[in-house]
């Protein structure tokens, strides 16, 4: 296949992915693979990010839209090709390249299983070995208890403050996503037990324990602020403290990405916590509190045991002193 001009990795397309536009299209028998693919995701967050990692793929030999690239012509060789292009000339890292052999798996699947690829093309393409590698992260160093409670005492009796102590404490306590976090209702929240039904990635459904204090933050944004009126628990706050009456419309991830970098202004040494960072705390905490990682994996609602693994965080003086403790 040829290789022609191409467009930067980081340019973002808006790719109509949604699976009600998908299946409004009268012969789903013309349906690209790479559209069948999209419609096996569950995630409309899922959708949007590997459609336009579709697209990026198809621009690297010279055509625009996933929906209108001709898959079938595919060869293994051509899929080395996009691992090449990714690691030599956009210098992306193996968890990002292996991401979009991902996302070419994903459409030879969906291709083979509606019959528009024999199996020994099939299991050509998926015989493409991932790209091995890593690379230390950078800039991530865990959060201190202190420097999170100190964020915390950020937030003060306003009505915009008590909801964001109690997003806060919730996401750092309980290692929410933010997405998890937007789309929680009350009806989620069991206050009497103490313990919230969490929908995350795929659509699957687990049960977190909420600790004390931060059932106490929880309560007291829903009996002094918001109200148990059925709806999202967190909402907007709008000026003056008067909370959003569209309890039916969650706040975005933005929001709380937004809400975490202005909660961080006050912090010294430039520090900036995002909303991963307390996921990871938790994770951390409690595998240095010597709870199994299995649990962890399971709080965290992680498919993969691997993936609990490397949320994992260590200060450079614990690995020192880990090292230190060998010295002869």
């Amino acid at each position: 296949m040829s290789d022609n001009k191409n467009i930067t990795h980081h340019e973002i397309v808006k790719v109509d992915s949604s699976s009600s536009a998908l299946l409004s299209v009268p012969d789903k028998g013309h349906l690209s693979p790479s559209n069948r693919y999209l419609m096996s995701l569950r995630s409309k967050n899922s959708r949007r990010t590997m459609g336009s990692i579709l697209n990026n793929i198809v621009r690297i030999f010279g055509a625009q839209t996933h929906s209108q690239f001709h898959w079938l012509s595919i060869e293994p060789t051509d899929v080395d090709i996009v691992i090449e292009h990714l690691r030599e000339v956009k210098k992306l890292k193996p968890t990002t390249v292996n991401l979009y052999v991902n996302a070419l798996r994903g459409v030879f699947k969906a291709a083979y299983i509606n019959n528009q690829l024999s199996t020994e093309a099939y299991e050509k393409l998926r015989s493409v070995k991932f790209y091995k590698g890593s690379r230390l992260a950078r800039n991530r160093e865990p959060i201190e208890k202190d420097v999170l409670k100190a964020v915390i005492d950020t937030c003060d009796d306003s009505p915009l403050g008590v909801r964001d102590a109690a997003i806060i404490s919730l996401m750092a306590n309980c290692g929410l996503r933010r997405d998890e976090v937007v789309h929680l209702t009350v009806s989620q929240y069991n206050r009497e037990v103490g313990k919230m039904n969490v929908i995350g990635k795929g659509d699957k459904e687990r049960v977190i324990p909420v600790p004390k204090k931060v059932r106490t933050r929880i309560n007291l944004w829903l009996d002094t602020v918001r109200t148990n009126q059925e709806g999202f628990l967190f909402c907007r706050v709008r000026r003056w403290g008067k909370v959003d009456s569209a309890l039916s419309r969650p706040l975005t991830g933005q929001a709380i990405y937004n809400m975490l970098e202005t909660r961080s202004l006050s912090l010294p040494d430039n520090i900036k916590i995002k909303p991963h960072a307390l996921r990871r705390f938790c994770g951390t905490n409690l595998l240095k509190n010597g709870h199994d990682i299995a649990l962890v994996k399971d709080v965290l609602g992680h498919a993969d045991i691997k993936t609990t693994q490397v949320y994992i965080d260590t200060t450079d003086e614990e690995m020192r002193s880990a090292i230190d403790e060998l010295d002869i």
